[in-house]
């Protein structure tokens, strides 16, 4: 199933970086959410000038600080929740897949800046957040069937009395 998906990420990029709408935040922080995943813009490591967002590891949390493209962002670290609370670190996109899907910069940026051993993590990563909101959300609900359960139900408020 990952090998299919590699073949079809070329297809499923085929709109350009910028083509991607700003408009689609609130679509995305609401897809998160419904999928039992609280973003958070408070954290206290957004202070760092470089920061643009993190996955807080094993947590149903992600942080997108108030710089750069937050859409991208949340996609990214969204992504990460994914590998780690659904896939159990396995890789779901081919890894040479993923390498070949990279731009120049992100090539560049993951060889200098991350451990070889985290380079597909984060290549997957960053191919991710490169999809459409509803390609997005196609590849993590089926990434994460069956392995992310729903949060807890919260208790109906009790009925007011008159």
């Amino acid at each position: 199933m990952a090998l299919a998906l590699a073949l079809s990420v070329p297809a499923l990029l085929g709109i350009p970086p910028q083509a991607l709408a700003r408009g689609d935040w609130a679509a995305l922080v609401s897809g998160v959410q419904t999928r039992g995943i609280t973003v958070r813009s408070d954290h206290p490591r957004c202070a760092e000038r470089d920061l643009e967002g993190l996955y807080l590891r094993g947590q149903r949390e992600v942080v997108v600080c108030p710089r750069g493209d937050r859409s991208i962002t949340l996609r990214h670290e969204g992504w990460h929740l994914v590998q780690t609370l659904c896939l159990a670190g396995r890789p779901w996109l081919d890894p040479a897949a993923a390498q070949r899907q990279l731009g120049r910069r992100d090539r560049r940026e993951v060889q200098a800046l991350v451990p070889p051993a985290q380079w597909q993590r984060e290549a997957e990563a960053r191919v991710m957040a490169r999809l459409t909101p509803d390609r997005y959300f196609e590849q993590w609900d089926r990434a994460c069937a069956g392995r992310l359960s729903p949060p807890p139900a919260s208790p109906d408020p009790p009925a007011s009395s008159r």
